[in-house]
């Protein structure tokens, strides 16, 4: 066992996010108010498009950071 002082740490800290990000579509969703709060309410159809286009972007493009990447990689001799 550690004799190392606790020293917290956020656990997931925070950089800038330079991921470039684009709009599906502004249907499906809505503000509502429940008890007295802004909701948003998202419906199913959303999520289905949703993870339609997560799965596409996931199988068919990578960040361009990550494709810089792998062609640094590919570039070392």
């Amino acid at each position: 066992m550690s004799n190392k002082p606790f020293h917290y740490q956020a656990p997931f800290p925070l950089k800038k996010d330079d991921t470039e990000y684009y709009l599906l579509t502004s249907e499906h969703v809505s503000v509502s108010e429940f008890e007295g709060q802004e909701i948003l309410k998202v419906a199913p159809e959303a999520l289905t498009l949703l993870a339609r286009q997560a799965f596409h972007d996931a199988s068919f493009m990578l960040r361009p950071a990550h494709q810089q990447q792998v062609a640094d990689i590919l570039r070392d001799p």
